[in-house]
């Protein structure tokens, strides 16, 4: 029997949980709607079917307030009956539905990644790291798809990049994510990292430093290092001590080579000195 059917539904009759991954998108429900306004609705919601009569959306909040802009009162839907699923899993199908949006932030994603996790664990337990090494010693694992393995399916990450993005999230400080939502930040990978390591005392601080007015560091490195009362590399210092280390390793051949490249203005440093 299929899981589910298609029908249409009455707005009215829709609800949205509170708790959605993603937000309403003003820009995105304009152009929705205007398309849907010539063209009609090309692709259907997704909705669970609650035992009330009322339905839960699972995928298309910005199809459902595009259709709401146009005043539908109807709306194309994939209904799936509530009694056929496990507890978790509308939740889960809406992060699977959503994990491969090009439109995610890094910081999203690695929060869709982490709820995964733990969904994925309380629905099939015995993918638990522990629980199925034990099992595949016991050699009753052939049907033990893990969490980074699903979440790798589906995303197309690979399953080091997702454990640190779960890593990440479970560790950047609740204040942090509030704050950096909206700003640069919460698209900036490395930056999120960086922040995710250090106590959430240290994470505030640098944050103060980057989203001040005008900005008060111009990388979370900087701030990091400020805000621990450290002064930051002189990036020009840095680059002569990187070209240094590399010229050690230089054959001679490329060494002279590197010296016909610049003779002039090496002949000239040493006439300055003296040295000639």
């Amino acid at each position: 029997m299929t899981p589910y059917e298609y029908r249409k539904i009455d707005v009215s009759l829709l609800d949205v949980p509170a708790n959605r991954l993603r937000g309403i998108k003003p820009h995105r429900v304009e152009t929705l709607s205007k398309d849907m306004a010539v063209n009609g609705q090309l692709q259907p919601i997704i909705v669970t079917e609650q035992d009330t009569g009322r339905f839960v959306l699972v995928k298309g909040l910005q199809r459902l307030e595009a259709v709401k802009a146009n005043k539908r009162f109807e709306i194309d839907a994939r209904v799936t009956p509530i009694a056929w699923l496990q507890a978790g899993q509308t939740r889960l199908q809406e992060i699977m539905a959503t994990l491969n949006r090009e439109d995610f932030t890094k910081l999203e994603r690695a929060e869709a990644l982490a709820e995964l996790k733990i969904l994925h664990e309380q629905l099939y337990p015995e993918t638990k790291k522990g629980v199925a090494g034990g099992k595949a010693r016991q050699g009753s694992a052939n049907e033990i798809f893990s969490f980074a393995q699903t979440a790798a399916e589906a995303t197309g990450l690979s399953r080091r990049s997702i454990e640190l993005a779960v890593a990440m999230v479970n560790t950047l400080a609740i204040a942090t994510k509030i704050r950096v939502r909206g700003t640069w930040l919460e698209n900036d990978q490395s930056g999120l990292t960086a922040l995710s390591k250090e106590s959430g005392n240290l994470q505030s601080a640098a944050l103060d430093m980057l989203l001040a007015e005008p900005a008060e560091a111009s990388s979370v490195a900087e701030a990091l290092l400020l805000a621990q009362g450290l002064k930051p590399a002189d990036p020009v210092q840095k680059t002569y001590q990187s070209v240094l280390d590399k010229w050690k390793r230089f054959p001679i051949a490329h060494k002279r080579n590197f010296i016909d490249a610049n003779e002039d203005e090496i002949v000239r440093i040493l006439r300055e000195k003296g040295s000639i």
